[in-house]
């Protein structure tokens, strides 16, 4: 197949964008009904493809705006820098594709105001099914460029940040190939996104599947140039030849800022990479134990996990990510998610960023508790919108079926949240989901808070944080939305609440109770905002409970003996910031008129932005933020109601019950054994395996009391050892990373979750 260089006329730029106006390409369009797409020719080649070999220059990577200063060698998404070789030539639209090109496909659309010069706010299947018309109507094969192929294009023999070096190109200058790579323009390109493969690769495609497609040449999030002015995030680096930004491929927004361009090259030959593989997903047994066993509820029970790694003041990306945590993990966790699961396991989420809030790089990360493990799992970012900042996850356990919703606090055209499923426990999870509104919504911050319900008639009520005012004039605010058809189409229920950050629970006789949030009072008292109409209108009232400020949200859950449980920080003295006035928990039989009060233990100092659930065993389990160590507090209402102080730990354990678990095709999965101990609780107790589908041993622990002992490993695939974690009776462990060949990577020592030292064989320690 010959491809040929069509040219076009001299290109004329809008004043407010940096997208190409092809002007006499637009006219030839509409007189015609079929583009008149302008191509230039790529040579067959090799290039080195992720992150620039040198140390990017401060004009590129200093901060901007609530942006940290960036990586000074790319982010950890653009390494390992590798080989790749490009083994056909193909021709590459010079532009992304224009309104009028667009239009010609979907007369529908309409143009995004702030981008008018290309189509702006497309879907990823919009951009493939514009492809698949544009090829039957010119009788040429066309389709969205693989991310290799789109850096090799933009790069055009270059290896530097820029095709010009360190210094973004003028506003119209094509590369040396005729390529017009707009400042910072997102698009779509065919990959699921993935980590990068060291080896060597020949026309790669990404991994198989994913949750996320790749998105080249630009950022996703916008900041405030000055007041009323709304711009995209872009410092030179969002716009450099290896950056990369990613996102569901359901995305559409009437306000977006993804377009696309198009390729004319042979169709795509599957060179797939690795997925991205977490161990939050992995290794997930889904027979429970019988989960209505625990502590006896007449007995006060109490009880601590720790839930994240301390590194003890060392960098995250230079020694956390290097002695086997996961990359992107961050510094900062908090907004807190929890949740108990079908299998008995527990999940909680948070927001991790790299260093502050809402930065483009922050993300949310998971972690999971297994049923009957006193231990968390290291946390994971997932899901992971790179350079579209994540926020605010919410999860829910609907009858087994498994919600898990967050937001965008500054993605460009960005719904009031996103939402994905699992129906096994949080192994795999539905694509991404974006609200279909049946009528036009209020304004909102792309925020959800930490509840959700579902009313005597099936519909399903999620808050999220709200910007404007109330019919009183309160501007701390919060909206709930509404669906009757679970989660198909969506609706704003019309009122808007007392406080930012309203935690919401259904009363005995089906109203909306709404309690409080930050930054707002009534009388110096967290306010009440009630609803009987569904959301539609609410009318305030003060509680007996102290206002919240900065770095703070109540929970509140209706337990499964009716009442109404609820925990937040106490604040006596109206402090306007992050405060450690200590917390507490309270318990109301009356739909919240009269409480019961109990102060948490003195060395929880805050829950900050807090968040609680109940398992069927009726524990309590509370999830903190904004602490120096974050807890999972598990409790029960005896405790509350009680003046015991935290109880002890258990010494022994009886009734032990072997398990197994097999795979659907009849292999074994799965073989653990569990106790009851003196607590009340089942606890894993003796050796556990799990293997593969393949029948391969995948991962392997003994347990004490819930406590891992001697030697945990886990495997790869083809059998070798990943890591391996060797406990000590006095509670230190050592963690060793392995390399394909057995080769230990990295050794750390901890004391907990804190580390007190690392090695990294062969090499210095940094």
């Amino acid at each position: 197949m010959t491809l040929i260089k069509e040219h076009r006329t001299v290109p004329i730029f809008h004043k407010t964008t940096a997208s190409l106006i092809l002007l006499s390409a637009s006219l030839a369009a509409q007189q015609s009904g079929t583009p008149h797409i302008d191509m230039t020719q790529i040579p067959a080649g090799s290039f080195r493809m992720g992150a620039d070999p040198q140390t990017l220059p401060a004009a590129i990577t200093q901060g901007f705006g609530i942006m940290s200063p960036r990586p000074a060698h790319g982010d950890f998404d653009e390494v390992p820098a590798h080989r790749v070789t490009i083994s056909h030539d193909f021709a590459i639209a010079t532009h992304l594709i224009t309104v009028a090109e667009f239009q010609q496909f979907d007369r529908a659309y309409k143009p995004v105001a702030a981008y008018p010069d290309y189509a702006a706010g497309i879907s990823y299947q919009q951009a493939t099914d514009f492809c698949v018309w544009l090829s039957k109507k010119e009788g040429k094969p066309y389709r969205l460029p693989t991310e290799a192929e789109w850096e090799y294009a933009a790069r055009a023999g270059h290896q530097t940040p820029f095709f010009t070096g360190d210094t973004p190109p003028a506003r119209g200058t094509p590369n040396p190939w005729g390529v017009f790579i707009a400042e910072g323009t997102p698009e779509w390109v065919a990959d699921w996104y993935g980590p990068f493969p060291s080896a060597s690769q020949t026309d790669p495609t990404g991994p198989v599947t994913g949750h996320f497609r790749v998105v080249r040449g630009g950022g996703l999030d916008f900041r405030k140039s000055k007041p009323g002015e709304v711009l995209p995030a872009q410092s030179p680096y969002f716009a450099r030849s290896a950056n990369r930004a990613s996102m569901a491929p359901s995305y559409a927004s009437a306000t977006g800022n993804i377009g696309f361009r198009v390729v004319q090259a042979p169709p795509l030959a599957p060179h797939p990479a690795p997925p991205a593989e977490h161990f939050f997903e992995t290794a997930v047994k889904q027979t429970p134990v019988d989960l209505t066993l625990g502590p006896d509820p007449a007995k006060p029970f109490f009880h601590l996990h720790e839930l994240f790694p301390n590194l003890n003041g060392k960098s995250m990306p230079e020694v956390g990510w290097r002695i086997g945590l996961a990359r992107g993990l961050g510094i900062g966790y908090h907004n807190s998610a929890i949740q108990v699961l079908s299998n008995g396991d527990l999940l909680a989420a948070y927001y991790n960023t790299p260093d502050k809030e809402d930065d483009p790089d922050q993300t949310i990360l998971i972690l999971r508790r297994r049923a009957g493990a006193e231990d968390w799992d290291m946390p994971e970012p997932w899901p992971y919108f790179a350079d579209a900042a994540n926020a605010a996850p919410v999860f829910w356990n609907d009858h087994g079926k498994l919600w898990l919703f967050w937001g965008f606090p500054r993605l460009i055209g960005a719904p009031p949240f996103a939402y994905m499923t699992s129906l096994d426990n949080g192994v795999t999870w539905s694509p991404v989901q974006f609200p279909r509104f049946t009528a036009p919504i209020g304004r909102y911050v792309s925020q959800p808070i930490n509840s959700v319900v579902r009313t005597a008639d099936g519909t399903i009520l999620l808050p999220t944080d709200s910007t404007g005012r109330d019919a009183d004039g309160n501007g701390s605010i919060s909206a709930v939305w509404g669906t009757h058809d679970d989660g198909k189409t969506w609706y704003d229920t019309g009122g808007r609440t007392a406080g930012r950050h309203t935690t919401i629970v259904l009363a005995r006789n089906g109203d909306i109770l709404g309690f409080g949030g930050k930054n707002s009072a009534i009388d110096g008292h967290m306010p009440l905002a009630t609803s009987s109409d569904g959301g539609k209108t609410w009318r305030k009232s003060a509680t007996p409970f102290d206002e919240l400020m900065s770095g703070e949200r109540p929970s509140v859950i209706r337990l499964a003996s009716g009442r109404l449980f609820f925990v937040a920080d106490f604040n006596a003295t109206h402090q306007k910031h992050i405060h450690k006035d200590g917390a507490y928990v309270a318990l109301s039989s009356d739909d919240g008129k009269t409480w019961t009060q109990k102060r948490l233990p003195a060395d929880i100092l805050t829950v900050g932005y807090v968040t609680a659930t109940q398992g069927p065993d009726g524990v309590i389990h509370i999830a903190t933020s904004k602490n120096t160590v974050n807890y999972e507090i598990e409790l029960n209402e005896a405790w509350i109601l009680s003046d015991a102080p935290a109880v002890a730990a258990p010494t022994t354990i009886t009734n032990i019950a072997h398990h197994t678990e097999r795979w659907p095709g009849g292999k074994l999965k799965a073989t653990w054994s569990t106790g009851r101990a003196t607590d009340g609780r089942i606890l894993l107790e003796g050796p556990q395996t799990l293997y593969d589908e393949a029948g391969r041993k995948q991962w392997t622990a003994t347990f004490h009391l819930g406590i891992k002992t001697g030697d945990e490993r886990f495997y790869r695939a083809d059998g070798s050892i990943a890591w391996q974690k060797s406990y000590a009776p006095d509670g230190t462990w050592t963690w060793r990373n392995f390399d394909n060949a057995g080769h230990p990577t990295s050794i750390s020592k901890w004391q907990g979750k804190t580390l007190l030292d690392a090695t990294f064989p062969g090499e210095q320690e940094p």
